[in-house]
């Protein structure tokens, strides 16, 4: 199973700050092709995370309240799950938490010394470093100078480029590691190898009177077949998380400028870290930035072009365009741009209106404009994400929304593919007029660029009543996706992601629960039931997945050193809901790798392969034309099953599913063993049959786990 998690500890101790940039940073790093998911000390404890899990990161905070909430059973798991191959990265406290005995700060009235079980590292982590650390206050931040070990890192030499070996690194409270070599002791029986090392102004805890030389500040080690990465400085932090005005002390005074002149030797190191440690990095994380603002900028959020894809009434369209115009009022003249700002202030975000520009030769949107609202005013999507769910452990603080942008379009002024580069939209309302569907794809909004296409509708429900039934929310880039639970999805481009919106009457025969399953059966059925496109080997994983079986073949970029066929997930479903006057409100999130190879395969991938082995060339799909096959096969199935319900597809369905005679645990039945035999059409529960007493039927759901619905499966008896 590839392992494409990487969970960040977000529990007790951790420093709300160390957190939030933590997350930004390895977005930034390997957002590409990990969902970047943040876990408690209860995931930890109950959940299956391990088969799925790439790292697991610990933040700088506090090592104590680490110690609470994960000692026992958390600890062996972690501990277990590194040896048989796993990676821990500890930064400050995460560093302290992860060698055997940790010394912070001996003989002061913050002292905090003992074992801790983890014990990567066998031997001391002591600190702090430099003097002047308060828990308070910014006092003990420094721009470190690190001493870099090229060789240890075991890269080309390349991908140093012409960076010095003495770098410049946030730090504030970490430790240094007493290694055997360090102290001189040979031959060293740790297990430690020294990447990092602090320049020769480091004083001992014990003596600050001693300096200390050469004293290990970034270490790792090795752990059955997996490895563990200890670190006392910040490399994950950038200088524009940093506010000047915090840094008052002779020594950190000017911290956030000398940092500034060193981030891409930052970058560079952080990179190595990872790659050392066998993750796949995002080379646009490593590159020079030097003509820009930021240490790496985000990407910036893009107009949302809303425009009528399969509606043939131009009454309908016309009176829809009237109705958000009408809901937003004047906020007064744009001075950039000189247009008039009308505004819907919707719950989560404040958008802005505007209809498209029809000239031709011209920008849908002035650039002035679109600068003016969506830049002036942006928030770090990365970080605001990062700190959902923490609202208990932040000071209460008002609410600031997001800015958005709405852009009114005809298919006489749809933006060309110079204003959105990755989405044809003109070329997607061929394909959806060609594959006709009556309600799903009514509308068509696009944006190259958002935080989230489901949260977007979902949180703003005055935009939500507006749009017609069946529009389709389209976007190249997610920069906080949505996944099952609290994954985040990943989103690299060439994967296609959407939102629909369908309003869904409470029918007995057509029960709400069901719609996830129509709509994962709709994509893979999209593809298969194209000419020549039959024996795709798209599959359904229960209850909301699309897995393909992987088959590489002689001239594929596959990276992975096995040629064994292996069944990998290229698209989830996500469906949230709301009921209100006898009707359903339904959100489908859908991501389908189209023609990303990373971060699993793709369909495009899958099309290669067969070609290779059948000796066929049945050509690659466009993200277009998948977007406007999968509505109209939903629209068709939906259809039928508003009439007859799901029982009907259930075939179709079984065609096209993975567990057929599979054999499950079930662990609240004394791990008692039971096979597949169905789906229920009217719950989705999944029906198996105990093995040592077939007469047993039971129907199983999942227990909530985000990482494996097959694992801690809940049953019930349905007959004996």
């Amino acid at each position: 199973m590839v392992a494409l998690n990487v969970l960040v500890y977000c529990g007790p101790g951790i420093g709300l700050n160390a957190y939030a940039y933590l997350v930004r940073t390895l977005r930034q790093f390997l957002g590409h092709r990990y969902a970047i998911i943040p876990v408690d000390p209860e995931t930890l404890r109950r959940e299956p995370w391990e088969s799925k899990a790439a790292m697991l990161v610990v933040p700088g905070g506090r090592d104590m309240p680490y110690v609470m909430a994960m000692h026992g059973e958390i600890n062996k798991r972690i501990k277990e799950w590194v040896y048989r191959g796993g990676r821990y990265l500890g930064f400050c406290a995460g560093g302290y938490y992860g060698s055997e005995h940790c010394e912070f700060e001996p003989g002061t009235p913050i002292e905090v010394v003992g074992d801790r079980e983890l014990a990567f590292f066998k031997g001391t982590c002591i600190g702090c470093a430099y003097p002047g650390y308060n828990y308070k206050t910014e006092d003990g931040a420094r721009a470190a100078e690190a001493i870099v070990d090229r060789d240890a890192f075991k890269l080309p030499a390349a991908f140093w480029k012409r960076d010095p070996t003495n770098v410049r690194i946030y730090y504030n409270g970490g430790g240094y590691f007493l290694t055997d070599e360090f102290l001189g002791r040979h031959p060293a029986k740790d297990n430690a190898v020294v990447l990092v090392r602090y320049s020769s102004d480091v004083s001992d805890p014990r003596d600050r009177s001693k300096l200390v030389s050469g004293a290990p500040a970034v270490i790792s080690c090795r752990s059955g077949r997996g490895v563990a990465v200890l670190s006392g400085l910040h490399p994950e932090y950038a200088w524009d998380f940093l506010a000047p005005s915090s840094y008052t002390q002779p020594y950190n005074k000017h911290m956030v400028s000398l940092l500034r002149s060193h981030d891409a030797y930052r970058r560079r190191l952080l990179g190595a870290m990872l790659a050392h440690m066998q993750l796949d990095v995002d080379k646009e994380a490593l590159v020079d930035h030097t003509s820009t603002e930021y240490s790496i900028r985000m990407p910036a959020k893009t107009p949302t072009f809303l425009v009528p894809a399969r509606v043939s009434s131009v009454a309908a369209a016309a009176t829809t365009m009237y109705s958000l115009r009408n809901a937003a009022s004047a906020r007064g003249q744009n001075d950039a741009a000189g247009i008039i700002d009308m505004v819907l202030h919707d719950i989560a975000d404040d958008i802005h209106i505007i209809s498209a520009a029809s000239e031709d030769c011209q920008r849908r949107v002035p650039h002035a404009y679109q600068d003016a609202v969506l830049l002036a005013s942006a928030l770090d999507p990365a970080l605001k994400y990062s700190l959902s769910g923490l609202e208990d452990m932040q000071p209460e603080q008002d609410a600031i929304k997001d800015q958005s942008m709405l852009v009114l379009c005809t298919q006489d002024s749809l933006p060309g593919t110079k204003e959105t580069p990755r989405f044809d939209m003109k070329l997607a309302i061929k394909h959806m007029q060609e594959n006709k569907a009556h309600t799903v794809g009514s509308w068509l909004m696009y944006s190259d660029t958002t935080n989230s296409t489901q949260t977007f509708l979902e949180k703003n429900t005055a935009l939500q009543a507006l749009l017609p039934n069946g529009t389709v929310n389209v976007a190249t880039i997610q920069l906080a996706g949505r996944g099952r639970g609290r994954n985040a999805w990943v989103s690299p481009v060439g994967c296609l992601q959407f939102t629909m919106l369908l309003r869904h009457p409470s029918l007995k025969q057509a029960p709400v629960v069901m719609m996830q399953y129509l709509m994962s059966v709709s994509v893979v059925e999209a593809v298969k039931a194209q000419k020549g496109y039959g024996d795709i080997p798209l599959r359904l994983k229960w209850p909301n997945d699309v897995y393909a079986l992987h088959t590489p073949v002689g001239d594929s970029s596959d990276s992975s050193e096995s040629t064994d066929p292996s069944y990998a997930k290229i698209g989830g479903i996500l469906v949230s809901s709301s009921f209100k006057a006898g009707e359903f409100t339904l959100l489908f999130g859908c991501g389908i790798n189209v023609a990303n190879p990373l971060p699993t395969t793709s369909i495009n991938k899958l099309i290669h392969e067969y070609n290779i082995s059948h000796g066929t060339s049945l050509p690659a799909m466009s993200m277009e034309k998948v977007l406007a096959l999968v509505t109209a096969k939903f629209e068709e199935l939906y259809r039928k099953f508003l009439v007859d319900g799901f029982e009907p597809l259930l075939q179709l369905y079984y065609k096209n599913w993975l567990h057929t005679d599979q054999h499950v645990t079930l662990a609240d039945q004394n791990y008692e063993k039971a096979r597949v035999v169905g789906l229920c059409p009217t719950s989705g529960l999944l029906k198996v049959k105990s093995i040592a007493n077939p007469a047993t039927v039971y129907e199983l759901q999942p227990d909530g786990n985000s990482f494996d619905m097959l694992q801690g499966l809940i049953s019930r008896k349905t007959n004996a």
